[in-house]
């Protein structure tokens, strides 16, 4: 049986240590009694704890929670987020070896998503402490759409994603919106190429590259890990 997205992201809080006493022995309880419970806080545990060990120890910028509050007003937001955001908040301020790992909860709660076995997530980003987009993967339809998380619009640039994929060249998955969630995306490569793939994301003239080459070097960049169950 699947999890809610409110007992999904209360996995997760446990996960991340972010849960008050009383409410961390209640969760430990019902994992002694929940096996789908349990499994999705040992899952979070896995994805996290990877995450954190491929971070190295930053702290996040002063005004990097500020700008996500500031979306917390779009009818997109998962309320669960608006809920929990202060917690997570204190947490991200407090150290910033996690903020990899955080911004991966942020995203997963930020993506309205039915769960799948198939899907993946990629953080965008040019530094652990600085999670510009959330896209996400279902590797069995072999589509995506991609969320801006705390990306800042160009000016008179736009931003192309491209998939690079083991031994072959950069290929434009297209240009998306720093403001809106950007849907609809098809990826050609064969399942095990999508999931190996390196994404990364450049600021190219208005509508995308002329030539589809990126025109420099990419300023976001992240690689898929699993969020099903």
């Amino acid at each position: 049986m699947s999890l809610s997205i409110e007992d999904d992201g209360l996995a997760a809080e446990f996960a991340l240590g972010t849960l008050d006493a009383d409410e961390r022995a209640a969760a430990d309880a019902r994992r002694r009694v929940d096996p789908a419970f349990d499994a999705a806080v040992a899952g979070w545990e896995s994805r996290l704890g990877l995450l954190a060990e491929a971070s190295p120890a930053r702290s996040p910028p002063d005004d990097l929670f500020a700008r996500i509050e500031a979306r917390l007003g779009t009818p997109n937001v998962v309320p669960l987020l608006a809920k929990r955001l202060a917690r997570w908040r204190m947490l991200a301020l407090s150290g910033g070896a996690l903020s990899g790992a955080l911004a991966a909860a942020l995203a997963f709660l930020l993506i309205a998503r039915a769960p799948s076995p198939h899907q993946f997530v990629a953080i965008l980003q040019k530094s652990a402490d600085a999670p510009a987009f959330a896209m996400t993967v279902d590797v069995d339809r072999l589509e995506f759409s991609v969320r801006p998380v705390a990306a800042e619009a160009p000016k008179g640039k736009s931003y192309e994603l491209w998939i690079i994929a083991p031994d072959a060249a950069p290929k434009s998955l297209g240009v998306i919106d720093a403001a809106a969630r950007t849907d609809g995306g098809r990826l050609t490569y064969d399942r095990a190429q999508v999931r190996a793939a390196t994404y990364a994301v450049t600021l190219e003239p208005p509508g995308g590259s002329p030539d589809g080459k990126p025109s420099g070097a990419p300023v976001f960049v992240g690689k898929l890990i699993p969020v099903g169950p």
